[in-house]
């Protein structure tokens, strides 16, 4: 009969499954923390802007599953860990250590705004009494700590069930694309928010989902906590603060009333979903935010599902983005006349520069500063003139190949996408996924920024239109970021079976 189902798994597909049967899923979970220094250039700023303040710590939480051979391992934190050198050396670090393969080490980042940017690269050391050397020592600081953390992992291994609870918030979030009455959309900055009306929400995912993983003796020993929204609220990229904003403040509340287990943030998909008062918020204002998000994670956890399935399973899937043709060369060159105009005065400090090349900016922000905004995007406009004028053209990409990671963890599904998906490529997993609950993380493992859903790859405002920050690539084309939705989707049912 073991052979008989083993065949059976091989089959449809089943891959980095357990197979030694009747193995007990086990869990150990290790949380520690870094402290910026005022000073510390920031991980989160166009201009090269230095942090003001600090507020407490900015924490990173490692969690290691285990089903007899099989281990997956996640690491999620305020810091940008789910790209570029910092993941990598991350990666390095609980391979070597936890002896695992590195496909199986799954990085996501709470994507808050307010954090330092810390050096890891040892090949360039900065001059000591400089801001860049505060980057340095924080990343030496984040790098042994997280060693340490690593250290611990393999002997604390435990048996646990895994329970799930979700329950509604829909206060702390809005949907940042608006729409013109001319149909074409922008983004919904807090003023804008104000306009439409205080009580403006949109289209949200408001699931606060927590997934508890308890021993033998039915105690709580890790958990995660699943919400979808830029932690902008006390963010201002000219003023800039360090602080875990909601997604470290909920998650502290939730680990006191657990007993002070480590908790795990995963970041949904929140591309086009803002926590309210961005720019204009206070620490004050983030913090409150922050403890309501936390009040209805303990609701969840008070009101628990039991996993019916047992174990754990994942893979890494490649998907292919379909990519639409240049704009044409006249579309370009009004576009790029209208961008230098912009440039030219916003430098000179002229107010009335708020909307260009589809993106507007806020009253909060200064004029050069939204000058500095448009002038990165100048250089992609040049690029796709020169295919043009050079007749490149068929030699554009037409897909932007991904990786997505999709696991199971007892009746949970998790699916990371290594980009700032949009709220419907999220909402169109949870709906027609197989499984009961699915954690849609965003921010995981990879930078690309931006990919809109099907709706929205024709929309030029700063989201959808973001593929001019990346450099030489063409616009997105339907399904967009959608087209993920669609392979974690049939790799779940797989799972669920």
């Amino acid at each position: 009969m073991k052979r008989f189902l083993l065949l059976v798994m091989i089959l449809v597909g089943y891959r980095h499954t357990s197979h030694a049967w009747g193995d007990e899923l086990k869990v150990s979970a290790q949380t520690f923390s870094i402290v910026p220094k005022v000073g510390t250039p920031s991980g989160h700023s166009q201009t090269g802007n230095k942090i003001e303040a600090v507020h407490g710590d900015l924490k990173t939480t490692v969690v290691l599953l285990e089903q007899g051979t099989n281990r997956l391992c996640f690491i999620t934190s305020a810091m940008g860990v789910e790209g570029n050198a910092l993941r990598t050396a991350c990666v390095k670090i609980l391979a070597k250590t936890l002896k695992i393969d590195p496909k199986a080490i799954i990085a996501n980042s709470a994507h808050t705004h307010t954090i330092p940017w810390i050096q890891v690269d040892s090949a360039h050391i900065p001059e000591k009494n400089t801001p860049l050397y505060l980057s340095w020592e924080l990343g030496v600081d984040f790098l042994e700590k997280l060693q340490k953390a690593a250290n611990k992992l393999e002997k604390a291994l435990e048996p646990v069930t895994v329970e799930w609870g979700v329950a509604e918030e829909n206060r702390i979030t809005y949907n940042r694309r608006g729409r013109r009455l001319d149909g074409k959309s922008y983004f919904m900055r807090e003023e804008d928010r104000m306009l439409v009306g205080e009580g403006y929400i949109g289209e949200i995912d408001d699931d606060a989902t927590v997934v508890i993983f308890k021993n033998k003796n039915d105690k709580p020993v890790t958990a995660f906590t699943f919400f979808s929204g830029h932690p902008v609220a006390a963010y201002n990229p000219e003023k800039l603060i360090s602080y875990g904003q909601f997604p470290q403040t909920a998650s502290d509340k939730l680990s006191s009333y657990l007993g002070g287990i480590p908790v795990a943030f995963f970041q949904g998909c929140s591309g086009d979903i803002n926590s309210k008062h961005m720019l204009t918020g206070t620490f004050q204002q983030a913090e409150l935010l922050g403890q309501q998000l936390g009040d209805t994670y303990i609701i969840a956890a008070k009101n628990l599902h039991k996993s019916k399935r047992t174990g754990i399973e994942w893979s890494r899937e490649t998907v292919n983005i379909p990519l639409a043709q240049l704009p044409s060369r006249e579309a370009l060159e009004k576009d790029l006349a209208s961008i230098d105009d912009f440039v030219k005065r916003g430098k000179a400090g002229d107010e009335n520069t708020y909307e260009c090349v589809g993106m507007n900016f806020p009253k909060a922000l200064s004029p050069p500063y939204r000058a500095r905004l448009v002038e990165i995007v100048r250089p992609w406009y040049i690029w796709a003139l020169e295919q043009h004028k050079t007749n490149n053209l068929k030699n554009v990409p037409t897909e932007l190949p991904i990786s997505i990671s999709v696991a199971r963890i007892g009746d949970v599904g998790f699916v990371g996408l290594p980009f700032e998906p949009f709220v419907k490529t999220g909402l169109k997993i949870k709906r027609e996924a197989a499984l009961p609950v699915v954690l849609t993380a965003g921010f995981t493992d990879g930078t690309l920024g931006y990919i809109p859903d099907a709706t929205s790859c024709d929309d030029r405002e700063y989201q959808a239109g973001y593929f001019r920050y990346r450099g030489n690539v063409p616009p997105y084309k339907a399904p967009g970021g959608d087209q993920c939705a669609t392979i974690a989707v049939n790799k779940l049912a797989i799972f669920a079976r």
